[in-house]
């Protein structure tokens, strides 16, 4: 897959912008706060119709203005392909998915049409952070590899919400607690295809991360790998099971007004030489992890899809020695990447395509 022109209208730290990047390394350089991030962040938009730093549409709208849009022309193995998403301002108003000029009704059509994975220093916390993050990793690559497990956990969401309001309805006195049954079982016909679904990723993903891991730190003695974890993890039937659980748990669930057992608790332990990462790894050892985890993710889309997916390095190769910096790229050689760093020195060795300065809303050789 290759991106063949980004174009942005009032977009963050932009009034308009168009790039056109050629295959291989383009590489934007410029101060903190220029606006490096602001372009990946709107490729990240096209790919998924949400950004990688914010859940608050209106935040990537340039100050003062009602809309903004960003528009993707991008080349797959046979056919070219343009997306779009036009955000607005005022609350209520919903985001435009745009694909090959036809506005679509569901953000899940959007899944597919271009892919990227994004390297970048919040990614420390796919090792050391809470749950949600390791979630929000396996969910995306999977809504990027089929859009019917997007719908599978936008489904799920709707439900798990509606269970919850009904809990407190329960308690106030306004339902009863038969009710219940009904959005037990909707929950969890919901629940088995994600189940099943996250754990053939973790599985995929362990694989493929724990020869990467090896690679990229130079430390074949360091066996990493990860396993899924869930209330279903384990689970031949989750739809049965989970039915179970919650009817168990009920009492539990009325008491914290919410519901306990089910894939929203989800969690992916990362396991280094036997012990559990999160608590031990050196900073070091979970940047490399991450680094491993993501070119699982590149090697499970690019499966998936017939062709790699984009990369985006957001900042990422000030983090690493200069031996692991070579041995990342190395395995990066074949895919269109844009790279954003403060400082060219940073980049010994490498031989970037494409040189673009980033300055107050400015892009240019």
């Amino acid at each position: 897959m290759r991106l063949l022109q980004l174009r942005l209208h009032q977009f963050r730290s932009y009034r308009q912008l168009t790039v056109m990047p050629p295959d291989g390394l383009t590489v934007f350089v410029g101060d903190n706060g220029a606006g490096k991030t602001n372009l990946l962040e709107a490729i990240h938009l096209c790919c998924l119709g949400r950004s990688h730093r914010t859940s608050i549409d209106r935040d990537m709208i340039r100050i003062g203005e009602k809309t903004c849009a960003v528009h993707a022309r991008i080349q797959r193995v046979s056919i070219q392909d343009e997306v779009g998403v036009r955000l607005f301002n005022q609350q209520g108003e919903r985001k435009l998915i745009y694909i090959n000029g036809k506005v679509v009704q569901r953000i899940g059509e959007l899944m597919g049409h271009m892919t990227c994975v994004m390297f970048s220093p919040e990614d420390l916390d796919l090792v050391k952070g809470p749950p949600q993050g390791r979630r929000g990793f396996l969910d995306m690559l999977l809504s990027q590899s089929q859009a019917a497990y997007f719908y599978a956990i936008q489904t799920y969401g709707s439900i798990l919400r509606q269970r919850n309001a009904l809990l407190k309805e329960i308690i106030r006195g306004n339902a009863d607690a038969g009710q219940l049954d009904v959005w037990d079982e909707q929950l969890s016909r919901a629940a088995a295809p994600i189940v099943r679904q996250r754990r053939d990723a973790a599985n995929a993903i362990s694989q493929a991360a724990k020869e990467h891991y090896a690679y990229i730190s130079g430390r074949r003695d360091e066996h990493f790998f990860l396993r899924y974890q869930g209330t279903l993890a384990e689970s031949i039937h989750p739809e049965k099971d989970l039915m179970e659980q919650l009817q168990e748990g009920r009492a539990d669930d009325l008491r914290r007004l919410s519901t306990g057992p089910g894939p929203h608790r989800d969690d992916l332990r990362l396991m280094l030489a036997g012990q559990e990462m999160r608590s031990f790894a050196s900073q070091g050892q979970a940047r490399t992890a991450a680094l491993a985890m993501r070119l699982a993710q590149i090697d499970i889309l690019a499966r998936a899809h017939g062709e790699a997916p984009l990369l985006l390095l957001d900042d990422v190769l000030s983090e690493l020695d200069q031996g692991r910096c070579a041995r990342l790229l190395s395995r990066l050689d074949s895919m269109q990447t844009l790279l954003t760093c403060t400082d060219l020195s940073g980049l010994d060795g490498i031989r970037p395509d494409c040189i673009l300065k980033v300055r107050d809303g400015m892009v240019s050789l």
